[in-house]
């Protein structure tokens, strides 16, 4: 018959105990047989030797007082003591038969049939010697000659007493030998089996953690599958439906961010050419005033379409996110065509860049690392004082991944370290100075992070602000060639 596992969380802590409690039920169960069999032992030793032992003494009385009978007789010749007399044999013979009952050693058993003999014939010599006074003396000798028999069985059987209660001993140790080993080979057992049902119970308890964990990343591809006990699998059944429909939330959002960009292009380049036929003068001579609002009007289109194509990327790299696959790969390059793009912003500040990278490159998916470090990069370019440095720095400690982007500006404020990372919060200086932005580049460094199971913060620098994003990655296998070199401070002037 098959072996039902419970199915409920209770079952399986019912089941647990049970186990648990099995080994330990079966130790004293062996102890308590073993005591019980040594009590038994020495109560039928203790009860078989006393019994031996009195039955020697009351025969040897018997024998005393049917001599005695017997001396009287012989001096008084009184008839009512023959009556007595033959009382006295029948107990004897009685009392020699019950001492023969007896689980008699091999030497007290010859000696109860011999004494059994010899009280026969001392009987018969007594029957005979109440004609003749020479039997009569006879059955008084033969009587006389079984009292130091008696006394051997009765002595034999108090020794016997002695090495009976010897070898209870002996038992007695040996059972609580017995019951220590029993104790030390199933209380382990019973933590085993503890341990067994521990993990049982467990077990979907960090399927479900690591299930939440990947909901929490956005990983939403792998459905949630809990067979059981019966209620973890209802609540993995509702972890499921959840994961499905923030997977649908998060394709309607895809395709909102793309649907909205996609329309506002339209209107938008319609919007910038107007603004460049005006302020080209196209479409006619403007006054100084209007020409100043038709450059105003062509610089937002610019900024505007630069916003709604950081939208579409943001769109698509949302979309591509849940497929990405993640490796190494060096990061020379990419840091290169990112200080290409922002090339003529750092050369209008006179910006400088010092990189320090890692001789292992960089774990994770390029395209999503490329975006966030290049929303970094263009936050320090937009604080960084004219004429500074902005560094940037990759490195593997302790297996995880580390981009840091630092720039020398006045860095930011211990209040706004959290909420910089929010999505359409901007900081004070960038509020103060008037720095244009949309408040989403931060907040998308952060998503990068925790899409790459990892988070990002800003550490003071004095002066300055140092942006570090750090997440976990397995053990470099190789080091190419290039990246060797990567170790070296390379500076770049732009």
């Amino acid at each position: 018959m098959a072996i039902r596992i419970p199915n409920t969380m209770t079952g399986l802590v019912a089941a647990g105990c049970v186990l648990a409690a099995l080994p330990l039920l079966i130790a004293l169960l062996l102890a308590e047989l073993a005591l019980e069999r040594v009590t038994q032992q020495t109560e039928r030793l203790i009860d078989q030797g006393v019994a031996v032992s009195q039955l020697g003494d009351q025969m040897r009385d018997q024998l005393q007082n049917l001599e005695r009978t017997i001396r009287q007789y012989l001096a008084l010749q009184d008839p009512a003591l023959l009556s007595l007399s033959d009382r006295r044999w029948n107990d004897l013979h009685h009392l020699i038969r019950e001492i023969e009952a007896h689980q008699l050693d091999p030497d007290s058993a010859r000696r109860a049939s011999a004494i059994r003999h010899e009280l026969a014939e001392a009987r018969l010599d007594w029957q005979l010697g109440t004609a003749e006074a020479e039997s009569m003396q006879e059955a008084v000798s033969r009587i006389q000659a079984v009292e130091p028999q008696v006394d051997t069985i009765r002595d034999t059987a108090r020794q016997r007493i002695d090495e009976r209660l010897a070898h209870v001993r002996r038992a007695s140790r040996n059972a609580r030998r017995d019951m220590l080993l029993s104790a030390l080979t199933l209380i382990p057992l019973a933590a085993l089996l503890a341990y067994l049902c521990s993990v049982a119970v467990t077990r979907p308890l960090r399927d479900l953690y690591r299930t939440i964990a990947a909901l929490g990343h956005g990983r939403y591809s792998h459905p949630v599958s809990i067979s059981f006990p019966r209620e973890m699998r209802r609540l993995g059944d509702q972890l499921d439906w959840l994961r499905r429909r923030l997977a649908q939330l998060e394709a309607d959002k895809d395709q909102f961010l793309r649907q909205v960009s996609h329309e506002l292009k339209t209107p938008l380049a319609s919007l910038r050419e107007g603004a460049d036929l005006l302020h080209e003068g196209s479409l006619g001579p403007l006054s100084p005033r209007q020409h100043e609002v038709a450059g105003i009007l062509a610089e937002s289109t610019v900024e505007l379409e630069s916003l709604i194509s950081n939208l579409l990327a943001y769109a698509e790299w949302r979309s591509e996110r849940r497929h990405a696959q993640r490796r190494w790969f060096d990061a020379r390059p990419m840091l290169e065509e990112l200080l290409a793009l922002h090339m003529l912003p750092m050369a209008k500040r006179e910006l400088r860049t010092q990189f320090h990278l890692s001789p292992a490159g960089v774990f994770g998916q390029r395209s999503q690392l490329r975006l966030a470090l290049d929303n970094l990069l263009t936050n320090a370019i937009k604080h960084a004082p004219p004429g500074s440095v902005i560094e940037i720095e990759t490195a593997t400690p302790d297996n995880h991944c580390e981009i840091s982007v630092r720039d020398y500006g006045r860095g930011v404020m211990d209040e706004e370290k959290k909420r910089i990372f929010e999505p359409f919060i901007r900081g004070t200086e960038a509020e103060e100075r008037g720095i244009r932005g949309t408040g989403v580049g931060l907040s998308i460094v952060r998503e990068v992070a925790q899409a790459h199971g990892g988070h990002v913060e800003v550490c003071d620098a004095r002066p300055g602000a140092r942006f570090v994003l750090r997440w976990p990655c397995p053990l470099p296998q190789h080091v190419d060639a290039v990246g060797v070199q990567h170790d070296a401070e390379l500076s770049l002037a732009v």
